[in-house]
């Protein structure tokens, strides 16, 4: 049995790396994941140049008192790539989950494989263990990448609690885009036209990294603060309960919650163990899990029809 679901696993995996559109946009995926450690970097050193310009305005003017210096995360410099996880890697997802049952089920292939002697639900297990790994190898070339880069940017090597937020970081992205990857698979299965599959994914992911975020910003509360070391007025933005409500429906905005915590971007939340900070999103957690395993599970029921092989 683990023989089957291990050779449709490793089908998978190469199937995913020879095919040219995955490859491309896995390519430019990793790129802008390389890319957002420099820009992360220039962030962070434009906020220093700020405030040293701004500490030798003072000075020069004789101020009696100075305003502290901006805290300054380590791994926030990385912050930008929740933001490229959860609308590229989303894609990325997409893409490989949509080759799954669409892909083969064009070529012919699907229906070969249904008549060996393999058990449907194995089908699904198998094809989910390839996309799992192909995803792992994905994140795991973005997490080496980042690490080095993130050490030579910045010049700072990362310490134990630094590496346990990154891996941290790396397994919940890894769960977010196997949530669209079995969400694709399950619409594969049940959709014979690829062409209407795909665009639905589109649709949802549409609605999901931006309608519903957009809609939930809207229902926000904001006040306005100064902010003493650069002399901006910032609007500091409050939760309400129609907001809340509406980031329930979107795994997206949940991971981006919990990514800017584990990533330091957030200074309230940058000190806070990794336990704490896990249990503070268990509820974000959950609503990530949820709609994966409900999709999960339709999968098998719906690979165990004959008219969907």
């Amino acid at each position: 049995m683990m023989n089957g679901i291990m050779t449709l696993a490793r089908k998978e995996v190469k199937t995913a790396f020879r095919d040219n559109i995955f490859l491309i946009v896995t390519g430019l995926f990793i790129l802008l994941s390389v890319i957002s450690v420099y820009i992360g970097s220039s962030t962070k050193n434009e906020e220093l140049q700020a405030y040293q310009d701004i500490v030798q305005l003072l000075k020069g003017q004789g101020a009696a008192t100075l305003p502290s210096p901006p805290a300054i995360y380590p791994l926030s410099v990385l912050g930008n790539i929740v933001s490229y996880v959860s609308m590229i890697g989303a894609v990325v997802a997409i893409f490989l989950g949509f080759e799954s049952f669409s892909g083969e089920r064009n070529n012919g292939t699907l229906k070969l494989i249904a008549a060996r002697p393999v058990y449907r639900d194995q089908i699904v297990t198998g094809k989910l263990l390839g996309g799992g790994m192909v995803i792992g190898v994905l994140l795991g070339i973005i997490l080496i990448f980042n690490l080095v880069l993130f050490t030579f940017v910045s010049g700072m090597t990362p310490g134990a609690d630094e590496i346990i937020r990154l891996l941290g970081f790396f397994l919940l992205a890894s769960v977010y885009m196997m949530v669209f990857y079995t969400a694709t698979m399950y619409v594969s299965i049940k959709t014979n036209d690829s062409a209407f599959g795909f665009m639905l994914m589109m649709i949802i992911w549409l609605a999901i990294s931006f309608v519903l975020p957009q809609l939930a910003e809207s229902q926000r509360n904001f006040a306005y603060a100064l902010n003493a070391a650069s002399q901006t007025v910032t609007q500091v933005p409050s939760d309400t309960s129609v907001s809340k409500m509406i980031e329930l429906f979107s795994p997206a905005v949940q991971f981006q919650n919990i990514g800017k915590d584990l990533l330091q971007v957030i200074p309230e939340t940058s000190d806070i163990g990794i336990g704490a900070l896990l249990l503070k999103q268990i509820g974000a957690i959950v609503e990530i899990l949820i709609p994966g395993l409900a999709v999960l599970l339709l999968s098998y029921k719906a690979a165990q029809k004959e008219e969907v092989i």
